[in-house]
């Protein structure tokens, strides 16, 4: 079907069967032009609004916020929203039936499962009345991929056959193809790639490591597809030479993207990709110190973020365990979304020397002066503290001395106070699409 056609399609689709999520979509687009104090406003009050709500409909937030004297209508004010207590994990865990609120129920509530990565399960509920779909397509805009553009997503999917079909029927005429990262093999990607070379998506979206696993069976197989106009990642960093690599092998251009499984889509790179403008009209993200007083512009820190929208299971100042650091300048693009760093990692993913250093900054970017040299690496510290990088080489007669170097520098970091060894490796593991780039077996 052309182009013209699928618009036509998509706006029908807009004012009728998804009238919420074309509304909203119309309103994104129209906050994200608005004055830096008319955004600052429209967060302050959406940020009051939530808070509120969860004092009167939510029985912890009633009683935790009563306890303390919270009074909504002051949260506007900075310091009196940054005085509001921070959640961790344990305490949503604990509390889950009374974060609820009697707006929650089967119809308009999905469940979010979160806790591979940090070994501590959490499940909690989205609110399905936000069209979430609304903010990847204003997100998707900035790259040049309209809403109506087929797309390729390589993620968890699993779909069952009737899953599928439903999928499919929701989405026509625009068409989706999927690599279930979970599940993949020789014959899924075999048909993900001739899939890609029919359909000839505009975006591919996914998951870091399993799009870097797709990458190399195309070079193995020295198979092309049509290139997109765009690719986008998620579910792990990504690094100067997993980008340099993807861009290399798709022929596009390649955008990061933050996303939480309790919060969904937070940021995403804009076509500049000089930083992830922050979905600030549905997520209000926070850098605190370990303390919890906020870090200035700049440093490091954890991650606090508030899902300004659902009113079924509020998450107010919730610490996610992620490290960010914010920005203070506005892009160049002229948005009015804020910009963040890309996170810099998990609160768990340091390394830690016997005299009490923890690195827990910039490693990721250790290979950034030669992203060409490395494929894929992994810092992996053993019990007795040594540390080995494991490195799957890239191209280039100078790759192996450009690794050396980067690992040289490591070792002068360090002071050489723990032996530094490279392993050169032909692949990184990784559990459903997902690599996990720094692991410690240092006890803590």
């Amino acid at each position: 079907m052309s182009t013209p056609m699928k618009r036509a399609f998509f706006r029908a689709k807009a004012a009728t069967v998804r009238v919420h999520a074309g509304a909203f979509h119309r309103e994104l687009l129209a906050n994200e032009r608005l004055a830096p104090d008319e955004f600052a406003d429209l967060q302050n009050r959406l940020a009051r609004d939530i808070a509120a709500f969860a004092m009167s409909a939510s029985p912890f937030y009633g009683r935790h916020y009563g306890e303390l004297g919270v009074r909504p209508d002051a949260l506007t004010d900075p310091e009196a929203w940054a005085a509001l207590p921070i959640l961790d994990r344990a305490t949503v865990k604990q509390h889950a039936a009374e974060l609820r609120t009697p707006e929650a129920t089967d119809a308009n509530t999905r469940s979010a499962l979160t806790g591979g990565s940090t070994g501590e399960p959490l499940s909690t509920l989205h609110d399905a009345r936000v069209p979430s779909l609304a903010l990847s397509w204003r997100m998707y805009s900035w790259w040049g991929v309209e809403p109506y553009d087929d797309l390729a997503r390589v993620g968890r999917w699993n779909f069952g056959r009737l899953a599928t079909i439903k999928n499919d029927l929701a989405w026509w005429p625009t068409k989706q193809v999927y690599l279930d990262a979970g599940l993949i093999s020789t014959e899924t990607m075999e048909q993900f790639h001739r899939q890609l070379t029919t359909t000839r998506p505009r975006l591919i979206e996914g998951y870091v490591g399993a799009m870097l696993e797709f990458a190399d069976f195309l070079e193995r197989r020295k198979l092309s597809i049509p290139a997109p106009t765009a690719v986008a990642t998620t579910a792990a960093p990504l690094t100067a030479s997993a980008r340099a690599r993807l861009e290399s092998v798709f022929g596009a251009p390649v955008y990061d993207e933050y996303r939480g499984s309790e919060f969904g889509w937070i940021a995403g790179e804009c076509g500049h990709r000089d930083g992830l403008h922050i979905f600030a009209d549905v997520r209000r993200v926070e850098v605190v110190d370990e303390d919890g007083a906020p870090a200035a512009p700049g440093e490091l820190g954890d991650l606090v973020i508030t899902d300004l929208r659902n009113r079924v299971f509020p998450l107010i100042r919730y610490r996610t365990g992620d490290r960010g650091i914010l920005r203070a300048e506005p892009c160049r693009c002229g948005r009015a979304l804020p910009l963040m760093e890309q996170p810099q990692g998990r609160t768990t993913d340091v390394i830690r020397l016997p005299s009490g250093t923890v690195l827990a900054h910039r490693l990721m970017a250790m290979f950034g002066a030669h992203p060409e040299a490395v494929r894929l690496f992994q810092i992996h510290q053993l019990a007795d503290y040594s540390i080995v990088v494991r490195v799957v080489i890239g191209d280039g007669a100078e790759a192996r001395t450009h690794i050396e170097s980067a690992v040289g520098s490591l070792r002068e970091r360090i002071a050489n106070e723990v032996p530094v060894s490279v392993e050169y490796v032909d692949a990184l593991p990784y559990t459903g699409g997902k690599t996990k780039y720094i692991i410690s077996d240092v006890a803590t």
